[in-house]
């Protein structure tokens, strides 16, 4: 049973990482609708320098930090995190998770909001288990879809799984969560496919993302 919070919890912070190559509809909605049904604070959307699972992004790492800046400029409630970019090297979610723990403090929530294609790689990830030390972690589902899960990652979603989604905003950290948002679909290689055939990309990203893609001839 999903539990709707309708005050905003002291100083929860969620957090989005990705490549963003481009930001899109699709990630924004995800955003948006997590702030307003389960009442975080704020959410930062992190660019990643180099992806760790993924090729080299189709644009420099400036281009991409830039679009998610023209991208969330309407939403007090968004903010970009550049900590990534400029790091630079290998963005390793375990790293930015230790950095902003530091920041904020040992007792407020920290959400790490995952896509489900990213929560069944988990144990490619570097130091993985590690991760609800810090955070916890929130992860969109797609509607209806029950994915077989390893060994590994059934273990983890027993000792992990959290019986409400307000157990979220209860702890700084240590607690999953599955939820099935708004699905919208759009997705950054569908983006880029269209540009690259200097098809129309309207709609499916903010208005100035793709005047700024169209300004750089980016994806061409």
């Amino acid at each position: 049973m999903v539990i709707l919070v309708t005050t905003k919890s002291l100083n929860s912070l969620a957090i989005m990482g990705g490549t963003f190559d481009p930001v899109h509809n699709g990630h924004l909605r995800t955003a948006v609708e997590i702030l307003d049904r389960f009442g975080y604070s704020s959410l930062k959307l992190i660019p990643c320098f180099q992806p760790v699972h993924k090729g080299k992004p189709g644009v420099s790492p400036q281009q991409r930090l830039d679009m998610v800046r023209l991208a969330i400029s309407g939403d007090a409630r968004l903010s970009v995190d550049a900590r990534e970019i400029e790091r630079e090297g290998p963005s390793y979610s375990i790293d930015t998770l230790k950095n902003i723990r530091a920041e904020i403090g040992a007792d407020t929530p920290l959400i790490m909001v995952l896509g489900m294609d990213s929560f069944l790689s988990l144990p490619t990830w570097s130091q993985w288990q590690e991760l609800t030390k810090y955070a916890h972690i929130f992860v969109v589902s797609r509607p209806g879809w029950e994915p077989d899960l390893i060994s590994e990652l059934s273990a983890f979603c027993e000792k992990y799984r959290a019986n409400s989604s307000y157990e979220l905003q209860c702890a700084p950290s240590g607690r999953l969560w599955f939820e099935t948002l708004t699905p919208l679909g759009i997705s950054s290689s569908m983006i880029r496919s269209l540009a690259s055939k200097n098809e129309s990309i309207a709609y499916l990203l903010p208005e100035p993302v793709q005047e700024y893609i169209e300004q750089h001839q980016l994806y061409r």
